[in-house]
């Protein structure tokens, strides 16, 4: 009919607290998504591979020998330390969310990456390689002193250390790999697992201090 207008029913503000809610738990479900993909013991694996791979003329020899000391000493060493220290009451969560508890896991985490580095360099391999080992051991130290006073973000700094590396190996063509770093530190603020500094923090030490090491030892590379 001519005139008859059927206004909508109003959202109650019930409703639209429901819909929040529902929203803020997609948007947490996406935030551990990223976090867990993106993840600081995912990453040397990928990393070390994708160089061991495509960053020499020929693939390295020997390369799924070197690839399991990594997967030994970068992944499963740093994750079984802070199961044990969970169960030993050393830390609270596997995120190790207060920053008082993150000295000791961090030190054992740089014996870890030395461990692996002299593994590397007794099996022979390239000088590159063994040399990334050691960035990760040296940024270990450095996030190590600066959570003695402020919490730095793992995760983002763990990316920004392989993606300098492979900016080294290949070149500024991967330096499109900063675009993960705002969805990751993004996912670690919603997370409340860190400031948006501590991020941007993280992101910038992984970043310059790999591409600094790098070049110190084995010159200006490709980038």
């Amino acid at each position: 009919m001519i005139g008859d207008r059927r206004v909508a029913p109003k959202r109650s503000s019930t409703d639209n607290q429901v819909v929040h809610r529902r929203a803020n738990v997609s948007m947490t479900k996406l935030a551990h998504l990223i976090s867990n993909v993106i993840h600081p013991i995912v990453l040397p694996i990928v990393a070390f591979w994708t160089i061991m791979r495509f960053g020499f003329e020929k693939p390295v020899e020997n390369m799924h020998l070197y690839l399991l000391v990594v997967i030994l000493t970068c992944s499963a060493a740093p994750a079984l330390i802070v199961i044990a220290l969970k169960k030993m009451g050393k830390v609270s969560d596997y995120d190790i969310s207060r920053r008082e508890s993150r000295a000791l896991p961090f030190l054992l985490g740089v014996a870890s990456y030395v461990a692996g580095a002299l593994a590397l360099r007794l099996l022979n391999a390239p000088p590159l390689i063994v040399g990334f080992m050691m960035c990760y051991a040296i940024n270990t130290i450095f996030i190590f002193l600066i959570t003695l006073v402020w919490k730095i973000s793992v995760h983002v700094t763990s990316l920004g250390g392989p993606i300098a590396a492979m900016t080294y190996v290949f070149g500024a063509q991967s330096l499109w790999l900063l675009l993960l770093m705002p969805p990751l530190a993004w996912a670690r603020v919603h997370l409340r697992a860190h400031t948006p500094m501590q991020t941007i923090a993280g992101g910038a030490l992984g970043f310059s201090a790999t591409l600094l090491e790098l070049w110190w030892w084995f010159g200006r590379g490709n980038f």
